[in-house]
């Protein structure tokens, strides 16, 4: 799975965060393509879920700044992440296959960014239009 613009959601430094997740998600699929070991296997995923913890605190806290009237299920719904991200990290280690985790961040990304995130993206669009707007590329 790779960027494409349609992806975006209309706030400019969320869309840069979701592309460089996708970027972290494009070296562990080559990782599990290529067979690496489990150590490196569990560096990318080290990697790609320290990003997304980053990312989800900075939308946590947008949506916190903003008074997003859901902004309680949607940070939930970063909690169940954080939790599921620490049982793929286990299973890693208990050798589950790489590609259990490309499945889960791309089923991740799909379910959470082009639904969710686009609903809080339409409430900056309608109430903050000046943060809203630049579609990254």
């Amino acid at each position: 799975m790779k960027w494409d613009s349609s992806f975006a959601i209309g706030i400019e430094e969320i869309d840069n965060q979701h592309r460089k997740i996708f970027e972290h998600l494009l070296a562990l699929e080559n990782s599990v393509e290529k067979r690496d070991p489990w150590h490196i296997l569990h560096f990318f995923l080290t990697e790609l879920a320290g990003y997304m913890k980053f990312h989800l605190a900075v939308e946590d806290a947008l949506l916190e700044i903003i008074r997003y009237p859901d902004r309680a299920n949607h940070r939930d719904s970063h909690s169940r992440l954080i939790e599921q991200l620490a049982r793929l990290e286990d299973q890693l280690k208990g050798r589950a296959t790489g590609d259990n985790l490309v499945g889960f961040f791309e089923d991740w990304f799909i379910r959470h960014v082009l639904a969710s995130d686009r609903e809080y993206a339409a409430y900056v669009a309608s109430e903050f239009p000046a943060l809203a707007g630049k579609r990254a590329a």
